[in-house]
């Protein structure tokens, strides 16, 4: 196994934490009997483990035959759940499980991050009402077993554990899957493919976005069937195409309310995606996944739920020039 970055000051942090690492490479715990005789250690009073431990920070290391992990700042490597799920977050582990798997609980203060995108981290809360740090959406855990720093021993367990990669993927995990067949003649793995999604917004609740976290919305001077934005309004409201029932991926909404209409102001057999009807757009200031600046612009956009309503949360909301009529 490599040793990262933090295998030399790790030591400091561990021993912060009640937590020293020998010169054998095992641990010894500050309320563990030392037989050691005269053992500065065996004269510190014993300290109750915490019941809940908080993430402080994510950093990323290597580990052999795995490759980059999530890490806590004292190296323990962080895993996700196959039962989990990330759209909308949520934990399933309780009880024995989380025994077993510790849940990464989030404190007050913002998790710092070393390696890792700070937008894709996140929390969500768990059945008992406490908060969980997650990453790309999947609850992060730690794993009992692992007891030093650079540790993986949950890897694949049960064919359902896995470190994290730092995206909030899982990490190591390619050789254990099947590859999922390439749908396109090139370019990604789903190019070319109408991507449908749902995410839970912490201030709109499940909402419809594509495969790459974007926004979905639906203009009120639109009709069923009609859209009537075109020209500028277009250029600040990108249509979502729709690229044929072959080449369509949906997940979260169903299949029942998914059309399309042709553009009469595009290039010949550009289609336009609609949900429950409704013609789909992008708002062109949403810069990154899970942005949603464009809800309630001019009270007429809005994103939209997995039945392809409206969601008016945020109504009221300003002209800021892009409106787009």
């Amino acid at each position: 196994m490599e040793f990262p970055r933090w295998a030399i000051p790790v030591a400091a942090a561990l021993t912060a934490s009640g937590v020293l690492l020998t010169a054998c490479g095992k641990e010894s715990v500050g309320n563990q009997k030392n037989t050691s005789a005269g053992s500065a250690q065996q004269q510190q009073p014993a300290k109750e483990p915490a019941a809940a431990p908080q993430a402080t920070a994510l950093e990323v290391a290597s580990v052999t035959k795995i490759g980059k992990v999530v890490t806590d700042a004292e190296g323990r490597t962080l895993y996700r759940f196959d039962k989990d799920t990330a759209r909308p977050p949520a934990s399933t582990c309780l009880d024995a499980c989380a025994t077993t798997w510790p849940p990464v609980m989030a404190g007050q203060e913002n998790v710092q991050v070393n390696g890792v995108d700070e937008t894709l981290v996140g929390k969500v809360r768990r059945p008992d009402g406490k908060w969980q740090v997650t990453l790309g959406g999947w609850p992060l855990y730690r794993y009992a077993k692992d007891q030093s720093a650079g540790d993986a021993k949950g890897q694949g367990v049960g064919g359902t554990w896995y470190a994290s990669a730092p995206d909030g993927k899982k990490a190591g995990a390619k050789a254990a899957q099947p590859p999922r067949q390439n749908p396109s003649a090139g370019g990604g793995r789903w190019a070319g493919w109408t991507t449908i999604k749902v995410r839970q917004d912490p201030t709109l609740g499940t909402i419809v976005t594509d495969g790459k976290g974007r926004t979905m919305y639906r203009f009120d001077k639109d009709r069923p069937r009609v859209s009537n934005c075109s020209g500028d309004c277009r250029a600040k409201w990108p249509i979502v195409r729709f690229n044929g029932f072959k080449k369509l991926k949906v997940e979260g909404v169903s299949r029942k309310l998914i059309s399309f209409i042709e553009r009469k102001d595009g290039k010949p057999g550009e289609c336009q995606l609609l949900i429950n009807g409704w013609p789909m757009y992008y708002f062109a200031q949403d810069q990154e996944a899970g942005d949603v600046k464009g809800q309630a612009v001019q009270n007429v956009w809005w994103a939209v739920s997995p039945q392809g309503k409206k969601i008016t949360a945020g109504a009221n909301g300003g002209d800021d020039g892009y409106g787009g009529y």
